[in-house]
């Protein structure tokens, strides 16, 4: 998403705090008025006709009628949340092909000029991948909760990773932006770390608590196990043989001495800003439109 924002250096950060802020204003706040309008009979709730506490809430609050707009409503919302995670998903997919660090990377990199420079292959490549995990929801309600949770999982490791990479073996190749927490940098990130951590862990258990039986397991560990063994598995027995990181894409007059000679040091190649950079990739982009 960044690569495509105009000041990005600035706006994305900003755009990330305002965001998650907003969310957690309005979420308290909605928050309180449903727990003011809500029967206190939880169970009522719980085992609702309807197969949704919240429709049981707005039900019992503001009659049918308001009941069936505020899930419409709710249901755009949900829709438009999906657009955004394809929109950030499909992105996530563009550049690490862009890479070369995905299984059909070639067939998924190329750009689309012809609909607006858009990763429109990576686009499909998404869906496609996200309508196939979507039918685990179809086999059971203990997949449909593993899928739930393992989206929970999946995203704080793709947070995490990066953070305690940088913290344990960038920190002096790091390069701080016009966007910059100063000497709370490390402690903020730690404590990301330290949140995530916990979070990934609380996904992994079932929800109705300790001793489950099969129908109320939570597989998301089994899930995430799979993928986790998988991604390493594909990585010592084939990618570590060509996969060299990420493409450098700055200009090395914007590095320092010391970090141009940590990146050489660990065989990456610095190549200086010009338009013969991404040549192969430039190439795709023309064939594509």
């Amino acid at each position: 998403m960044s690569e495509e924002a105009a000041n990005a250096t600035k706006a994305v950060p900003y755009g990330i705090l305002m965001s998650i802020g907003s969310c957690w204003l309005f979420g308290w706040i909605l928050v309180i008025v449903i727990a003011a309008c809500m029967s206190p009979d939880l169970e009522s709730l719980v085992g609702s006709k309807f197969g949704q506490p919240m429709a049981q809430i707005y039900f019992d609050a503001i009659g049918k009628r308001g009941a069936i707009g505020l899930m419409t409503l709710l249901f755009i919302v949900q829709f438009l949340m999906g657009l955004s995670i394809l929109v950030a998903a499909s992105r996530q997919a563009w550049a690490f092909s862009r890479d070369g660090a995905l299984p059909f990377s070639r067939y998924i990199r190329p750009i689309s000029v012809r609909l607006g420079h858009i990763p429109f292959r990576a686009i499909i490549f998404c869906v496609i991948l996200a309508a196939i995990l979507g039918l685990l929801c179809l086999i059971a309600p203990a997949a449909a909760q593993a899928l739930f949770s393992l989206a929970v999982a999946g995203n704080n490791v793709a947070w995490g990773t990066p953070i305690f990479a940088r913290l344990v073996w960038g920190q002096h190749k790091f390069k701080p932006g016009p966007f910059y927490t100063g000497k709370f940098s490390v402690p903020v990130a730690w404590t990301a770390i330290i949140f995530l951590i916990f979070g990934t862990t609380l996904a992994m258990f079932p929800v109705g608590g300790p001793n489950p039986v099969p129908s109320d397991m939570n597989y998301t560990v089994v899930v995430n196990g799979a993928v986790w063994l998988g991604a390493l598995t594909y990585y010592f027995v084939d990618a570590r043989k060509w996969f060299t990181g990420p493409k450098i894409t700055l200009n090395v007059d914007d590095l320092s001495e010391s970090q141009e000679r940590a990146i050489i040091d660990e065989g990456i190649d610095v190549k200086a800003e010009s338009g013969t950079q991404n040549v192969p990739l430039a190439r795709e982009v023309a064939n594509d439109a």
